[in-house]
């Protein structure tokens, strides 16, 4: 009785009478939804819009967490960040899908911090600028057959390739008691310019190709 009234005590005391406990579903649309009417001052473009419900699918998940997902569960993984247009273009026609496949879960990690970058220096060879975790390049090895090459262009328009693999954001995935099943990557072929809104049509095809997944 005596541990049971201290455990009371202790939740109530953590949990403030009025205040409200954020769950993921609603940190995701705060998250995104921050950057609406915004802009990238250095390109002069606004983000594009988001909506989100407070009953998204969205689940957080750690680099180690999406790893272990990967290689040994069942669901589907979204890889995207908020400040990316392409994102902020799919991502509610992702949630959509999944509501509509009445699926509650989809797993989110956030990969803008953790990948690899590089950049050309003044003779155009190539620089690491950052080193990616440890988990990202376990996820370029079993991704490896859906990633494209990480390719850079020069000034004058030619390309340098790093010999490295890329996850882009957005990329989705569809795994299957740990094999990776399906793979999409950006959104669909016709949305040549991420700062542009979908269209109707393009929401459609898009969407289709998650509820397929």
């Amino acid at each position: 009785i005596i541990v049971g009234i201290a455990l009371i005590c202790g939740y109530n005391a953590m949990n403030k009478p009025g205040e409200v406990i954020k769950t993921d579903a609603i940190k995701m649309k705060e998250e995104y939804e921050a950057l609406n009417g915004t802009s990238i001052e250095s390109i002069q473009k606004e983000y594009p819009s988001v909506s989100l419900g407070e009953d998204n699918p969205y689940v957080y998940k750690t680099e180690e967490e999406i790893v272990n997902i990967l290689e040994n569960k069942t669901g589907i993984i979204y890889l995207g960040f908020p400040g990316c247009p392409w994102c902020r273009n799919m991502v509610g026609v992702l949630a959509d899908a999944a509501k509509a496949k009445e699926l509650s879960t989809i797993y989110y990690l956030d990969i803008k911090g953790i990948r690899d970058t590089y950049k050309l220096d003044s003779n155009n060879k190539l620089v690491q600028e950052k080193e990616g975790s440890a988990s990202y390049y376990k996820m370029l090895k079993i991704l490896d057959k859906y990633l494209d090459d990480y390719i850079l262009t020069t000034k004058d328009g030619k390309t340098v390739n790093t010999k490295e693999k890329r996850i882009l954001a957005p990329s989705v995935i569809a795994v299957k008691d740990g094999k990776v099943v399906d793979f999409h990557a950006v959104t669909v072929e016709s949305h040549k310019n991420g700062f542009d809104l979908l269209d109707e049509k393009q929401k459609k095809e898009l969407q289709d190709i998650y509820e397929s997944m």
